[in-house]
């Protein structure tokens, strides 16, 4: 990875946990911020999409279980499933029922529309969209810290834009660690902050929404060892979505070493 200045031997614009209470706050801010913007169908996936290369290391292949954790209304995994085969697929978020259940806007949310058809006739409406009529649907509420899923039971997991907004950053890592299996991928996406961030741009650490701040070097220091880049680049400030805000942004393609 390239370094952008960060001092390794001063950590303090780094925030890996916070309170229940603190979490509980942010998780309102998502709530309101989705009811204000659900409407337009895209939170930054097209950016992500992008920005991934469209995801063209997953292409032409099959995965049996598909998990995409703190997918929010309109999903990042939407993007990638025209591409692949797989059998099953898993959303994860602790907001999921509301977004199901909810009219928000009007919204032609990609959660709604699943839920919709999945009641009515969902391998008729799956075939529709995917041509796979082994594909099956699974969500949950959970907290990306407690998965309710078994060891290695996922093949792919899609990690986007979630990390800033969980209760515990390195214990959602050991989590996601736990459940893919040996050889499995994880797509990583995740703005960043630095001291100079902090210096320059205060009010993004008084941001309720997202109150864990990591750095480049801290997420090189979870994943050495554990996982090999496919595809890995960080943008610099200029190119991310929050220049303002963020030093740089994360993006990975990992492939899960086979640990005995």
């Amino acid at each position: 990875m390239r370094v952008y200045g960060v001092n390794k031997m001063d950590e303090s614009h780094i925030i890996q946990k916070v309170d229940i209470n603190r979490w509980e706050q942010a998780q309102e801010f998502e709530l309101k911020s989705a009811e204000q913007a659900i409407g337009s169908d895209d939170d930054w996936n097209k950016w992500w999409y992008e920005k991934f290369e469209e995801y063209s290391v997953l292409k032409s292949k099959h995965y049996n279980n598909v998990l995409e954790v703190g997918c929010g209304p309109h999903t990042n995994v939407r993007y990638i499933l025209p591409s692949i085969t797989f059998d099953k697929l898993w959303f994860e978020d602790p907001l999921i029922q509301f977004y199901i259940t909810h009219n928000l806007n009007g919204s032609n949310s990609y959660l709604r529309k699943i839920r919709n058809h999945v009641k009515k006739n969902p391998i008729n409406y799956l075939l529709k969209l995917y041509s796979d009529k082994n594909m099956v649907i699974d969500l949950s509420s959970s907290k990306l810290e407690d998965l309710p899923y078994k060891d290695q039971q996922m093949d792919l997991i899609i990690c986007i834009n979630v990390l800033d907004h969980v209760n515990d950053f390195k214990k959602c890592m050991e989590e996601i660690f736990r459940v893919l299996k040996n050889g499995g991928l994880l797509v990583l996406g995740q703005d960043l902050s630095n001291k100079e961030d902090q210096m320059y741009c205060p009010e993004s650490y008084e941001d309720i929404g997202h109150p864990i701040k990591i750095d480049h070097l801290l997420i090189e220091k979870i994943l050495v060892g554990k996982y090999h880049p496919l595809f890995e680049k960080i943008l610099t400030r200029d190119e991310g979505r929050n220049p303002k805000a963020h030093y740089a942004t994360y993006l990975g393609i990992l492939q899960k070493e086979t640990i005995q």
